[in-house]
């Protein structure tokens, strides 16, 4: 015997998000930014002889259909980082907010919901950083509005 299943009191509602856009919009807008990006420095040490040099990897990736997350990692001269973020993204920039600390991070200087850098996009379509609460290590790297992240992988 068939059963027909009754939806009369099921809501309709299901993808319109508050502000009355619907979640595919801003689903689109976020995977446009799925990837792996990177961002390499380096600084004389204080004796002015080798260098000391950090690399950064952000890793933009969906961990389910609504969600999308970047796993950041800098590694270099004294610092080991593991940082999972919650990526909010609209057409033209996205954020990244700090949600949690991975394995092996070395030092917690972040709490959950702080920004920690926007990426936007130039009319070169390329990307520029403005750092928030994380930024990089050398000095003249910390100045917002340069283009330091290159897209590495799809």
């Amino acid at each position: 015997k068939e059963e027909k299943v009754n939806t009369e009191n099921q809501s309709s509602t299901q993808n319109v998000s508050p502000t009355g856009e619907s979640s595919g919009t801003k689903n689109a807008d976020a995977k446009k930014w799925l990837g792996q990006y990177s961002f390499e420095e380096s600084a004389k040490n204080v004796a002015g002889d080798g260098s000391q040099t950090w690399n950064y990897v952000i890793d933009v990736k969906e961990k389910d259909v609504n969600t999308i997350i970047a796993e950041i990692q800098v590694d270099g001269f004294q610092t080991m980082t593991r940082i999972e973020a919650d990526v909010k993204a609209n057409k033209d920039n996205v954020d990244f907010i700090f949600n949690k600390y991975g394995k092996d991070n070395m030092f917690e200087l972040y709490k959950e919901g702080d920004k920690l850098f926007t990426f936007t996009l130039n009319e070169k379509n390329e990307i520029i950083t403005n750092w928030d609460k994380m930024k990089p290590n050398v000095l003249e790297n910390q100045k917002s509005g340069k283009v330091m992240f290159k897209k590495i992988a799809s």
